[in-house]
């Protein structure tokens, strides 16, 4: 078999982990966050054009915070899988070798 490198492990990793719906989840996650860490609600902002700047201004914030963990989330099970006992890292490999190829 052939022996994959660590940058083709974290491809397939974050070809698995880094999907549409990951990042929709982990955005939602990171925007709920937001909202219970930095009030702007009337209350806080009175004018309704603070809230949506402040509301637009967190999209490439949270793009970026999304891109990062998913990042994170990926290299760490690769390390992980990379120390796992008794051969699993082959026996994971082998079970998504297809994946690679672009075959689901």
């Amino acid at each position: 078999m052939i022996e994959m490198s660590e940058a083709q492990r974290l491809l397939a990793a974050e070809r698995q982990i880094a999907t549409e719906f990951a990042r929709g989840k982990i955005a939602g996650a990171m925007y709920e966050v937001l909202l219970e860490g930095m009030e702007f609600g009337p209350c806080e902002l009175p004018q309704a054009e603070d809230r949506e700047w402040i509301r637009g201004a967190m999209a490439v914030p949270l793009q970026e915070a999304t891109d990062a963990a998913l990042a994170s989330l990926s290299w760490g099970m690769v390390r992980a899988l990379e120390r796992a006992p008794n051969g699993l890292l082959d026996r994971f490999e082998r079970s998504h070798r297809w994946q690679e190829l672009g075959w689901e």
